[in-house]
């Protein structure tokens, strides 16, 4: 009986975390919906336009990131023991997820000039940066207000 209600609350805790997790991303991505749209001043139709180019581009980065440069991160965690042939073999496949990549935000330009100015492309690079320096600094905020914390 012990053991069940141990593994019940260790599951509706890894659903909750999994839950709270899972509603900071929807977080994220409204707000940064509505960051944007406000800053590159996108008309309703722009945005209709916009939004499913930039988030399948956006799909596409983060999977990169998370399926290739966390495993080499992994990789690279342990390269007292590693030898040349394996660093070596590490470096082209970085190479290959960095071009890869480059050629996402490629696509992503290419297609985005069918939909807006000039201008506004070039003012979505900024926009980006500005979002996610906000985003870091509220990260930060909170995790130096936990650890102040008692």
């Amino acid at each position: 009986m012990k053991l069940y209600t141990t593994l019940l609350f260790l599951c509706f805790g890894l659903f909750i975390g999994t839950a709270q997790r899972g509603e900071s991303k929807e977080k994220i991505k409204k707000l940064k919906i509505a960051y944007f749209t406000e800053n590159l001043n996108l008309s309703a139709d722009e945005a209709q336009k916009f939004w499913p180019i930039y988030n399948a581009f956006d799909e596409k980065n983060h999977d990169l990131r998370v399926k290739g440069f966390l495993k080499i991160k992994r990789e690279v965690k342990n390269m007292d023991n590693m030898s040349e042939a394996e660093a070596s073999e590490i470096l082209v496949r970085l190479e290959a997820l960095e071009k890869e990549m480059y050629e996402n935000k490629r696509d992503l330009m290419q297609k985005l000039r069918k939909v807006l100015p000039a201008k506004k492309i070039i003012l979505l690079k900024k926009v980006e940066r500005d979002f996610n320096k906000k985003l870091m600094k509220q990260f930060r905020d909170r995790r130096g207000k936990r650890k102040s914390m008692p």
